[in-house]
């Protein structure tokens, strides 16, 4: 098997990871400050979010990956908290019980290859095609936020750019009272 650079790919991969989480933090403060400032919407957006949190259960609901169990293994033996006592290692095994757990194969290759675990077994193709598609999840929830109103009236320069994006919200929304 010739010798692929992934690591581009998992640099890639690991910047969109974090700069997500970053967003649904942020999103989280912009979404909590407009229902205060706008609690007529407050059951609209609700049920909107039960609609978004479904799609996304939908959209993670695939095969596991064959080899997912065996790459979790490896980083737990050297990630553990009874094998290793460092802090860091510790979080890195938090956050790969997580990836497991949520069959995030691209990211659990991501983590082994950081650690040096040898993954010449494994069917580095398959995961490259995962990664791929993780980072492309992770590119459309960054879209997603940025493109939601909380967001782009928290993000709004002028005054005018915020009348106009709450009469796009009440024509969407309604105007209720």
């Amino acid at each position: 098997m010739k010798k692929m650079n992934y690591k581009p790919k998992i640099l890639k991969l690991s910047y969109l990871k974090e700069e997500a989480r970053n967003h649904e933090s942020l999103f989280s403060d912009y979404m909590a400050d407009f229902i205060k400032e706008n609690p007529k919407y407050k059951k609209q957006l609700d049920q909107m979010e039960e609609g978004y949190n479904s799609n996304i259960k939908e959209e993670k609901k695939y095969k596991k990956h064959k080899d997912i169990k065996k790459l979790y293994r490896r980083i737990s033996k050297v990630t553990h908290p009874d094998k290793s006592k460092s802090s860091f290692l510790e979080s890195i095994f938090v956050q790969s019980t997580k990836d497991y757990k949520n069959n995030a194969m691209a990211s659990l290759f991501a983590t082994a290859v950081t650690l040096n675990i040898d993954v010449s077994d494994l069917d580095i193709e398959e995961i490259l095609d995962r990664m791929d598609s993780e980072i492309t999840t992770y590119e459309k929830s960054i879209k997603n936020f940025e493109s939601s109103f909380p967001w782009r009236l928290a993000n709004a320069k002028t005054q005018e750019e915020k009348d106009f994006i709450m009469i796009q919200i009440d024509i969407l929304l309604g105007d209720i009272e």
